[in-house]
């Protein structure tokens, strides 16, 4: 039930940014961003953790929604699950937790506004709802949009 809801909001997502991505990348957590275009109020983020062992290939699945949109900040919010699709092939549940993304994309160049310093905090949980963190993450993104 939760991936077909996953695979009808991607669907959904795509259909209005569907040729407009932005690619992320959050050095201190090693975790690679790539997204619909994030100046829409609405746009899906997805990223991958790397540097991990390719059985341990942990993904996020997350729709944001900019709440409010200047020339030189957007401020987001939205949830999303964590999964690992890998998983299946050891009888583990593909769906390891939920979060909350909270978060700024700060356009620093007046001229280059597709250049963005991206900072997020983002409240986890894991699938059981015995465990979880607040998680922090800064890094540098490149929106191309038209």
């Amino acid at each position: 039930m939760k991936i077909k809801i996953i695979a009808l909001a991607l669907f959904a997502l795509l259909q209005n940014g569907y040729s407009q991505v932005a690619v992320g990348y959050f050095p201190f957590q090693s975790v690679l961003a790539v997204s619909t275009n994030t100046e829409k109020m609405l746009w899906l983020d997805y990223k991958l953790e790397t540097n991990s062992f390719v059985s341990n290939l942990n993904m996020e699945l997350s729709p944001k929604w900019n709440f409010k949109r200047t020339e030189s900040v957007n401020y987001y919010a939205g949830l999303g699950i964590a999964f690992n699709p890998l998983y299946a092939f050891s009888d583990l549940p593909i769906v390891s937790g939920s979060f909350i993304d909270f978060g700024a994309r700060i356009k620093p160049l007046k001229n280059a506004t597709n250049f963005q310093v991206v900072f997020e905090l983002s409240p986890y949980v894991n699938s059981d709802f015995v465990g979880g963190n607040l998680r922090s993450r800064l890094g540098l993104a490149w929106n191309f949009a038209k």
